[in-house]
């Protein structure tokens, strides 16, 4: 089928430079002031957490905690007081200081005064402390950590209503780390590493980050060590503690004989570890999968792990998720954070979609590769009308709102229009390769750090080569999507399509200059799809079509976060739908709000019948390459009356 565009654009521009594509764009969203932490600017800036190391005597019962946190700290200039975050619930017995770095050892009477108010820590040092100089303290506190209720809650204690398993976890995302440890809450200052010692009844077992290098027995207790040396944030600490069984094995990376522990602390249930064995397992396909798609996973010398916990979805703990079950979806999710808000963070709230976005489409990914593309499709088909609730509301979170966890976690935002985004950018892009290459490319630049949206836009740009200023103005800081109506009729060998375009937030984004699909399906079962651009609110499109055009559909793969209406124009004066004409073989015949075609007649100009058919369908298409070239004459009646046609023959080139 031959399909031609003839006319394109009526309203905006394509410059081309150099191979690359530049956009003018109708209209810009600037950026707000990015959010800090309210303690920054005067205290937290002075310094960097370099190291932890922790021990806390924890129950699966309830969420008393007991212990110590001690601290490596750098300042980064002049500090004679040091602050932290710890909430007041928790009391500080004492704090001790140290000048020795290395083997966490501090002598009795070197304490230090401090200040505990308003869920923050002051601590009065002995010196000042100049740029670059380091120093440890200790902060030995206990109480009753959760005292936060919901989600979000930094430490919980529940039960597992489905299996009956008493659970304590910890869930810090994203200002709750200081529920239940003392901390310096900033993105960008990742903690070098981390060592928790964890004391339980010796019939638990207590999961955290990185791997398990000692086991302790001490009487009815037993102290279970883990140690992780990469770089981590604040709120990616954490335990879970429970009657756990570990169940581990080891899944393929990217490469022959590369290999990762995955090790998973599920309740000692044999009834739940038959029920979820399979999805559990699955696990490392996904590893696998990411690995080869990605870049290795990033943890790869420590561990990929779960710890099953009541929480009603899950937490992407960095080398150990918490979890509530192995559901695909889910379990998916979770790992792909490692990538994507573990190994690279959002370098500020705002930017949430640095982790949820892409972790959700890579919920898509995951489906893509191990389910099959119907899969995918109806993921994206759901995340779609979820996205679609959400007519107001940029995936960018504002200023004003970055302190508002259910705002940063907007299921329709942050979750399901950030993964549409990238959906669009694939898209745009037309080409896997260069899409994932890029990717790979945003990992090792920013990997072991943070960045934010505008940064995946550099590496974006710089990898493609397009301009996608305009694509982030509309969809990432901007709000809604646009509402399609389209309306096609075909007159001849011309296919004339209108498209018009007004948005869910017309005051903020009014326009979205977007490319999408159309997918003309052809009399006879042929069909093809054209890509076009709209660059104004009202645009018509005219296409040089080889055959009858049955109907037109609009971004056939689903591709572009919208809504559409697809209406089909009947010229006023005509009742029938006939085509192609001329014809080379296969000729249409459609008459709307009728039943069977009674008669087809065609006679030659000099009245001799060629072809006759009684009681044809409706529609009907009939092999007309017999005939001589050259012009008919078409009758054909219906319930609603007869007609007469003018056709031409012609041998199909």
């Amino acid at each position: 089928m031959r399909i031609l565009l003839i006319t394109f654009y009526l309203a905006g521009s394509l410059i081309h430079t150099g191979g690359q594509i530049h956009h003018s764009c109708p209209f810009e969203h600037s950026g707000s002031v990015s959010y800090k932490n309210p303690l920054y600017d005067r205290w937290l800036s002075a310094y960097n957490v370099i190291s932890y190391n922790i021990t806390l005597s924890v129950s699966n019962k309830d969420t008393h905690i007991d212990g110590s946190a001690a601290l490596l700290i750098q300042a980064e200039r002049d500090l004679d007081t040091l602050v932290l975050e710890l909430q007041e619930a928790l009391n500080i017995s004492r704090i001790q200081f140290s000048e020795d770095i290395g083997d966490w050892s501090f002598r009795d009477n070197d304490t230090l005064t401090f200040e505990q108010k308003d869920d923050t820590v002051y601590i009065a040092m002995d010196r000042l402390w100049r740029a670059d100089e380091m120093f440890q303290v200790k902060i030995f506190y206990s109480g009753d950590a959760g005292q936060n209720r919901g989600f979000f809650a930094g430490i919980t204690n529940s039960k597992d209503h489905d299996y009956g398993f008493d659970v304590t976890y910890t869930l810090s995302e994203p200002h709750n780390s200081k529920d239940w440890f003392p901390v310096k809450q900033v993105l960008e200052d990742k903690i070098d590493s981390v060592t928790f010692h964890l004391r339980c009844h010796k019939d638990l077992l207590a999961g955290s980050n990185g791997l398990l290098v000692d086991v302790e027995e001490d009487g009815d207790d037993h102290i279970l060590t883990w140690r992780t040396r990469y770089p981590m944030a604040y709120y990616l600490v954490s335990f879970a503690v429970a009657d756990y069984r570990d169940f581990s094995f080891y899944t393929p990376l990217s490469l022959d004989g590369d290999s990762v522990l995955v090790q998973n602390y599920i309740y000692d249930d044999n009834e739940l570890f038959s029920e979820w064995e399979e999805e559990i397992r699955a696990t490392g396909s996904m590893i696998t999968t990411f690995s080869k798609l990605l870049v290795d996973y990033p943890f790869a010398q420590e561990k990929y792990g779960h710890c099953m916990a009541p929480m009603g979805g899950g937490m992407e703990h960095q080398t150990m998720t918490t979890l509530q079950d192995f559901s695909f979806y889910l379990v998916a999710h979770e790992l792909a954070h490692q990538w994507f808000g573990d190994f690279v963070t959002c370098g500020n709230w705002q930017d949430i979609w640095i982790n949820e976005g892409f972790a959700s489409y890579f919920e898509y990914v995951a489906a893509q590769q191990l389910l099959g593309q119907e899969a995918a499709d109806s993921w994206m088909n759901n995340a779609m009308s979820i996205a679609l609730r959400e007519t107001e509301g940029s995936v960018y979170v504002p200023e004003e709102r970055a302190e508002d966890t259910y705002r940063l976690f907007d299921y329709g935002l942050s979750y399901k229009k950030g993964a549409i985004l990238l959906h669009m950018i694939r898209f745009i892009l037309s080409d896997d390769s260069l899409f994932f290459g890029l990717i790979r490319e945003y990992l090792a630049r920013y990997g072991s750090g943070v960045a934010k949206g505008e940064d995946f836009r550099d590496i974006l740009e710089s990898e493609s080569g397009r301009d996608f200023s305009c694509f982030f103005d509309q969809w990432y800081y901007g709000e809604g999507f646009p509402r399609f109506t389209v309306y096609w009729d075909q007159q001849g060998d011309t296919l004339r399509i209108q498209s018009e375009q007004t948005a869910s937030a017309p005051a903020i984004t009014p326009f979205f200059r977007v490319p999408f699909e159309i997918e003309l399906r052809m009399a006879g079962g042929a069909s093809e799809r054209i890509r076009v651009e709209q660059t104004a609110g009202m645009q018509d499109f005219s296409l040089a079509v080889d055959g009858l055009v049955e109907d037109v559909i609009f971004d056939p793969g689903n591709h572009i976060l919208k809504t559409a209406s697809v209406i089909h124009q009947v010229p006023a004066d005509r009742t029938y739908r006939i085509g192609p004409n001329p014809v080379s073989g296969e000729l249409y015949i459609q008459v709307p709000n009728t039943g069977s075609i009674e008669k087809i007649r065609i006679t030659n100009l000099s009245g001799q019948e060629v072809l006759e058919r009684i009681d044809a369908g409706n529609p009907v298409t009939m092999d007309l390459s017999f005939l001589s070239d050259g012009p008919y004459l078409l009758e054909f009646s219906g319930s609603s009356g007869k007609y007469l046609e003018r056709i031409v023959k012609i041998t199909s080139k």
